[in-house]
């Protein structure tokens, strides 16, 4: 005989690993600070080659006035300028991406809770039967 409670107990939970489960199970494996952290330094490696990028196009479409300035360029103020940018843009998008990761966490975690309570009540059900 089926247990029609338990049958809809287990659509539930598989209905989630199918959707939601995909995303927030992985992500539970981790301790917080890991997951966040690992993040923050993919983000910041991101946004360093985004920036090298972006600023390799932008001087290679003012080529014509940084060769017409060449001899009168200061080139250590020229690459201190570029260094503060890059220091600039890549405090604040890593501190979105702290912002931004802390969510997705707190996020996955609380599902994951709800699936773990899901879990032990199916377990407390096949141990009464």
């Amino acid at each position: 005989m089926v247990d029609e409670e338990r049958l809809k107990l287990m659509t539930r939970m598989a209905s989630f690993e199918e959707n939601e489960g995909k995303k927030s199970i992985p992500v539970c494996e981790f301790f917080r600070s890991d997951y966040v952290g690992l993040h923050m330094i993919l983000s910041a490696v991101y946004i360093t080659i985004a920036f090298a990028i972006f600023t390799g196009v932008s001087i290679f479409c003012g080529m014509e006035s940084y060769l017409s300035e060449f001899y009168r360029m200061d080139f250590v103020a020229f690459g201190k300028e570029i260094l503060q940018r890059y220091i600039v843009v890549l405090g604040i998008y890593v501190l979105v991406s702290f912002f931004v990761y802390s969510y997705r966490y707190t996020k996955a975690r609380k599902s994951t809770r709800t699936y773990q309570k899901a879990l032990k009540r199916l377990s407390m059900m096949y141990e009464k039967k």
